[in-house]
């Protein structure tokens, strides 16, 4: 018997139900916020998904494909973003490709990763790192969503121009199995909280460029230093103990002098060393030339009295000046060179 009338319910309100919420299992609570997308159409998802990975596909076998639905969250600071997918039952995408570094990391389950000749499962003890410009295809298993680091190619060439002093003739290449269990990975673990809790905090970041530079660059030198790269062996420090005195003592010098012209006849006379001799240690010890390193020193000096200025009005001149910059239009380009962007355009970044 059909009930046609039932008073204690409205029915207005089961007309139009709201669809079922996807689990939220795994989404860390800071990205609760930045949901992107949520669908259960497999080309729509391939659609948004495309900003990840370019043009893809995804294969879904037999039932699967009912119960299919992409939660897809991700928060963007400048030069880094933190994401988090899942497709919820076992996918396969094929043909991916990136134009930044990427660095996959499951919440539970496991994913396989194939690109070129390296094939890796994740899980949560082992991430995958995605090269620019590299194709791979990736195998989610039911149930395996995936917490992700996007580092744009900007960010991690300039950490490593900053330290070895010199222009990049190859783009870095990271190995593509992270291994999470190592002891000292809790470095890296510490960076990703540290990322979490800045996002967490609403107002954080969006007030603060210098804060969003500092936290990027210190997750950027972190994944540098414990993951091996094309670079690896040029980015280990050059520690008190294992430079040579020569280093030292004209590192010593400089950082003492930089608001002065300095050569390196001076540098030479000051601490009694030969000009060629100060010359060979960098060359052999930093890869860079003397002179090179002194002018790289006082551009990060300028980098953070700028950054650090609450005045816009702030004459990037006088600032120039201060650290023993004689010559602007010199200054200029090799602070673009170094930064990716003008001194007043660093200042602007303040507005």
């Amino acid at each position: 018997m059909a009930i046609t009338r039932v008073r204690m319910i409205d029915t207005t309100r089961t007309e139009n139900p709201v669809p079922a919420r996807g689990r939220s299992r795994g989404i860390p609570p800071a990205l609760e916020r930045f949901e992107v997308k949520k669908t259960r159409v497999i080309h729509e998802a391939v659609q948004v998904m495309s900003q990840l990975f370019g043009q893809h596909s995804i294969v879904v076998g037999g039932q699967d494909a009912a119960n299919f639905c992409l939660t897809y969250h991700a928060a963007t600071l400048k030069d880094v973003s933190f994401g988090y997918f899942d497709y919820r039952v076992r996918v396969e995408l094929r043909n991916l490709s990136a134009n930044s570094y990427y660095l996959f990391m499951p919440t539970s389950g496991s994913g396989r990763f194939q690109q070129g000749s390296c094939e890796h499962e994740t899980s949560t003890i082992g991430a995958f790192i995605a090269n620019p410009k590299a194709l791979f295809n990736l195998k989610l298993e039911a149930d395996s969503p995936h917490l992700f680091l996007r580092f744009s190619p900007k960010l991690i060439e300039h950490q490593v121009s900053k330290v070895l002093a010199r222009t990049l003739k190859d783009s870095v290449q990271f190995e593509c199995s992270f291994d999470l269990s190592k002891a000292c990975s809790w470095r890296w673990h510490t960076a990703v909280q540290l990322l979490h809790e800045e996002l967490y905090s609403q107002d954080s970041l969006s007030h603060n460029p210098l804060r969003i530079d500092a936290l990027e660059e210190y997750l950027a030198a972190t994944l540098l230093l414990l993951q091996d790269s094309n670079y690896s062996t040029h980015l280990q420090p050059v520690g008190i103990e294992r430079s040579s005195r020569t280093l030292r003592l004209a590192i010593k010098y400089m950082q003492e002098n930089l608001c002065h012209d300095v050569t390196l006849e001076e540098i030479a006379n000051e601490i009694g060393i030969s000009q060629r001799s100060i010359q060979k240690a960098f060359r052999d010890e930093l890869h860079s030339s003397p002179m090179t390193y002194l002018r790289d020193l006082r551009l990060d000096r300028i980098q953070l009295e700028i950054l650090s200025s609450p005045d816009k009005a702030v004459k990037i001149g006088s600032i120039a000046r201060k650290w023993g910059v004689n010559h602007y239009g010199r200054f200029a380009k090799a602070y673009k060179d170094r930064y990716g962007e003008s001194p007043s355009e660093t200042l602007d970044r303040l507005s």
